[in-house]
């Protein structure tokens, strides 16, 4: 069962007004940051991008009538994909094309397969320990022929070309969770839902079959109602690898996202409950002009970290990673295996970490958007070392 706790809000004096917590806008860590005190059905939000001033239009977030900052001017960098150079490494079994590439390390000129595309220069093919299909100009794995001089470029996240099976076969992390088992439309098997508020309902989030990373099915979020319900599993199996963990998932967002017009649009992807409150640890907030920025945020906001709105949403599955670790109050990011610094900290006193109990996926927003927000999950991993995005 989940509680909605309430706290009183007061300032100067006055009478204290009740707010839930879960529903709180952004408001409350600038507004508690700035000194400013304002009654709570106006209360001034600062700017949300924490790399950089921005201007711009308000957002409404939905407890309290609280006004959102403004989000205007964006800064810019952090692609989903980048560029790489040539490679160094070795041909694949018998010859491969394009050089040769095997997994994550480059045949010279070869491609590089793994979280992020790369492109190399030319070079020679030869023998090796693994083959890859993706080059061009060289021979098919295994066949004995010299891969021919050229260039390739290899596939980006989720992709095959040498890549491990990012499903749960064979895999021995402490937790490992690919939506292949229950029935499509409902929730998947060893979960439990988890409720939002106001008008979320059963069919927020389940099983589906038109859109997977991996195997034939994942976990799919449709919604355009404010609070959405998501599902939730236990970690009290996990152990102490519960409250200190790398965590891994792949997300695929329906293309054109849905935005809110009038303002900014948070949306949780996948929170850790703890004794205390909930951390959301995969969280986003998408500007009016498609752009978005990584949180680490809290119900109250309190303790939350945004980076630059420097991504957006595309047709292509990508891939999400965290680390916490509740005692020394640490938190790292990645997308697509590139840090997002900005949000990461250690001994951050405000954090509100606490032991963790249950994980918590699927999309839930705090603004209404123009049209529903659907998105996918799938290959949901914990391990006490770094999964990666393969």
């Amino acid at each position: 069962m989940h509680v909605t706790f309430k706290r009183p809000v007061g300032c100067n004096g006055s009478a204290p007004q009740w707010r839930p917590l879960v529903r709180m806008g952004l408001a409350s860590a600038l507004s508690i940051a700035l000194g400013a005190c304002m009654p709570a059905s106006s209360t001034s939000d600062g700017t949300i991008a924490v790399n950089g001033s921005s201007t711009g239009g308000a957002t409404t977030e939905p407890a309290g009538g609280s006004t959102g900052g403004a989000v205007g001017t964006f800064g810019s960098g952090g692609a989903f994909f980048a560029t790489g150079g040539a490679g160094t490494g070795g041909a694949g079994t018998g010859g491969s094309g394009s050089g040769g590439s095997t997994g994550d390390t480059s045949g010279s000129g070869g491609a590089t397969t793994g979280p992020e595309a790369s492109s190399g220069g030319s070079g020679s093919g030869g023998t090796g320990p693994s083959g890859s299909p993706t080059g061009t100009g060289g021979a098919p794995a295994g066949t004995g022929q010299a891969g021919a001089t050229g260039a390739g470029t290899g596939p980006g996240p989720g992709a095959g070309g040498g890549s491990t099976s990012p499903g749960c076969a064979g895999k021995s992390y402490k937790l490992c969770e690919d939506f292949e088992t229950g029935t499509a439309g409902a929730i998947p098997t060893g979960w439990t839902m988890f409720k939002g508020y106001g008008a979320a309902k059963a069919t927020d989030v389940g099983l589906a079959t038109d859109q997977f990373h991996s195997g034939t099915m994942s976990l799919k979020s449709d919604s355009a109602s404010t609070g959405q319900s998501r599902v939730q599993k236990s970690l009290s199996s996990l152990g102490a690898t519960a409250s200190k963990h790398w965590g891994r998932i792949f997300y695929k967002v329906q293309s054109p996202a849905a935005k809110n017009a009038s303002g900014v649009l948070h949306v949780t992807f996948v929170g850790l409950d703890g004794s205390t409150t909930e951390n959301r640890v995969v969280d986003i907030v998408e500007a009016s002009n498609g752009t978005h920025q990584w949180l680490f945020n809290n119900p109250n906001d309190k303790g939350s970290l945004g980076s630059a709105y420097s991504w957006s949403f595309d047709t292509a599955w990508h891939c999400a990673e965290w680390y916490v670790d509740v005692s020394t109050n640490s938190y790292r990011f990645f997308t697509d295996s590139k840090e997002v610094t900005t949000i990461g900290f250690t001994n951050k006193s405000d954090s509100q970490m606490s032991n963790y109990s249950a994980i918590i996926v699927g999309a839930t927003f705090y603004q209404t958007p123009n049209a529903a927000f659907i998105m996918w999950f799938d290959d949901l991993a914990i391990n006490d070392t770094q999964i990666g995005c393969m």
